[in-house]
């Protein structure tokens, strides 16, 4: 994506690693945006997608973001790690949402947060009307099957958001992926 929620958590003073799988992240994104978009062109959205670092150069937050491939439904990363995990319009780029909100919540410490924004129903639908998009409605608490956390959804006009705790005592080992 351009890096708007990475930037906007490392202004808010947020160490940040965000990343995507290790393809050609351009083309990745751009194709994703064709399918889409069914043939809508605008050159001009092209260097938009990629731009985040120098905005982020420009903003003076930098320092405070970090890249790093990776793939969403095995993360490379320790359980317990991350404070919070942030997702938005996420779940629509990955195959096995099931497998990819319990590795977040695997490598969440105990009382982490993991917040997944979503597309509304009626964002959706209008968009779809408006533009011809192909998105799909998700709602992450279908992927979710754990009795060790809670889900708060803030559901909104254009978007929703769910808000996922894990709890502070739980068996990390029961979350891992194979």
């Amino acid at each position: 994506g351009i890096g708007a929620m990475s930037i906007l958590l490392a202004l808010n003073g947020f160490n940040v690693i965000t990343g995507e799988p290790e393809e050609e992240p351009e083309r990745v994104e751009w194709d994703h945006y064709e399918h889409q978009h069914e043939g809508i062109h605008e050159d001009s959205f092209k260097g938009y997608w990629t731009d985040w670092k120098e905005s982020a150069k420009a903003i003076g937050v930098e320092e405070k973001i970090k890249y790093q491939y990776f793939n969403a439904e095995n993360l490379p990363f320790s359980a317990e790690s991350f404070d919070g995990i942030f997702m938005f319009d996420t779940l629509q780029h990955i195959p096995n949402r099931e497998l990819a909100l319990n590795e977040c919540i695997r490598v969440l410490k105990p009382d982490g947060k993991l917040c997944v924004i979503e597309w509304s129903e009626k964002s959706i639908k209008e968009e779809k009307e408006k533009y011809g998009y192909k998105i799909d409605f998700i709602d992450p608490t279908k992927y979710i099957k754990l009795d060790d956390i809670s889900i708060e959804v803030l559901k909104g006009e254009y978007v929703n958001i769910y808000l996922i705790r894990k709890k502070k005592y739980m068996n990390i080992s029961y979350y891992k992926s194979q």
